[in-house]
């Protein structure tokens, strides 16, 4: 039992990255044999200036700012990839996309997904007795086996991809603005370039469509209210669990909100943080009611904002990359430049994860050693858990910049052909 646990916790922690030495994981009396439940919280399109904790320009994330100051805040942390398909398999399965094969975003026309040899997280733990849930975007494959219910996750709930990838009755705020769904005999909408077709944004509960097309206004207190539920039934079922929430925020477009009429006079991005503050906020109150002393709550974002979106998009705080944008092209989101990947990350575990304290620790999500036993370990792979099946490929990539080799030693960079995203002009 006690090996279990910790390589349980190990693959909870280490997979995000977070194997600091100031956590202190020592059991108490209270906790002794009790496997840790885990709440990971992806935020999309956040920007690393977007948290006040972290830039104190922003005044929307009262939640999110006391959750840093109640745990440990990553000032140095960075998304495995600045696109969102990429970024999301490697945060569940540990290794890069080179590696686990997602290299590119999904579409809506995708029939493919994370491939079916990679082992994701919520596998592992399932098959440790874990109750596992997923609310929220999944942009990893669709159709037949991609869908989360056949990739570990025991109970889902959300979009299968990002919410500007289909048509709503409550289009939001975007640019190029997009119009609503056609209805009845209407015609085809007259699309701008940047809009996606007429299919209806779908909301799926398990296999099955409960809403078509979703209404983006009532979507952030649906998923409140199934992630407050969904902590509530595991916890009285007494077995352990994982829940991974993929918010749709900050993606455009940005919803109508009620919250935005209640902050009448900011602009629509500022209201969507605070929208996105107070969802955060009633999970970690939950947790904090029926399992705070037990449940190791991460919060991240899956890349940087989306500079093109103008003043619909978020802030990279001080990583602003001059002399990109002086090319006119873009530091953030879709480029290798950090305010492209560097991204928020707070830890909060009382008790075991210290409060008020920020670490400048170099992270990734995915750049951990294999965790297991010695024998298990797959050779020259960069995995979260000794349990991850092989890849289809027999060649193994090379380290990227300054990666680790299974020897211990750092490789040097490997010379890269940088490319200048253009970035359209804000009107």
């Amino acid at each position: 039992m006690a090996w279990l646990f910790l390589k349980v916790l190990l693959v909870g922690v280490s997979f995000l990255g977070c194997l600091y030495p100031l956590v202190d994981f020592c059991f108490s009396r209270d906790t002794k044999g009790q496997r840790p439940n885990f709440v990971i919280i992806l935020a999309d399109d956040v920007g690393w200036g977007d948290l006040g904790a972290n830039w104190a320009e922003t005044k929307d994330t009262d939640n999110l700012d006391k959750m840093a100051a109640e745990g440990m805040r990553f000032v140095d942390f960075h998304a495995a990839a600045s696109t969102c398909s990429p970024s999301r398999a490697s945060l569940l399965t540990g290794r890069l996309g080179l590696r686990n094969g997602v290299t590119h975003n999904f579409a809506v026309t995708s029939v493919g997904g994370l491939p079916l040899n990679e082992t994701t997280l919520a596998e592992v733990l399932q098959q440790a007795g874990y109750v596992t849930g997923m609310i929220g975007k999944w942009h990893l494959g669709h159709h037949g086996s991609y869908h989360p219910n056949f990739r570990g996750f025991d109970y889902y709930f959300g979009i299968p991809y990002s919410h500007d990838m289909g048509c709503t009755d409550t289009p939001g705020y975007n640019h190029p603005p997009c119009p609503a769904c056609p209805r009845g005999d209407r015609p085809s909408r007259n699309l701008e370039r940047d809009c996606y077709s007429d299919v209806a944004l779908p909301l799926y509960e398990n296999l099955n469509i409960v809403e078509q097309p979703v209404n983006l206004s009532s979507l952030a207190q649906k998923y409140a209210e199934k992630a407050t539920q969904f902590i509530q039934h595991a916890s009285t079922s007494g077995r352990p669990f994982l829940l991974y929430v993929g918010l749709a925020h900050m993606h455009v477009p940005l919803a109508r909100t009620q919250l935005s009429a209640e902050t009448w006079g900011r602009r629509p991005y500022a209201a969507g943080l605070r929208e996105m503050d107070s969802l955060v906020g009633q999970i970690k109150d939950k947790v904090d009611r029926t399992a705070k002393n037990n449940t190791f709550l991460w919060f991240t974002g899956d890349n940087g904002p989306w500079a093109q979106k103008c003043e619909l998009a978020g802030s990279v705080g001080p990583f602003t990359g001059l002399w990109q944008t002086h090319q006119g092209g873009s530091p953030a989101k879709q480029t290798t430049w950090e305010g492209g990947h560097r991204v928020p990350a707070l830890a909060y575990w009382p008790g075991r994860v210290p409060s008020n304290v920020t670490s400048t620790a170099l992270l990734r999500c995915c750049f951990t050693p294999t965790a297991g036993p010695p024998e298990r370990m797959e050779p020259f792979r960069l995995s979260a858990w000794g349990t991850t099946r092989p890849s289809t490929s027999p060649v193994e990539p090379k380290p990227a910049m300054g990666a680790s080799d299974p020897s211990g030693t750092m490789s040097p960079p490997l010379s890269l052909t940088w490319k200048t995203m253009q970035r359209k002009p804000c009107l």
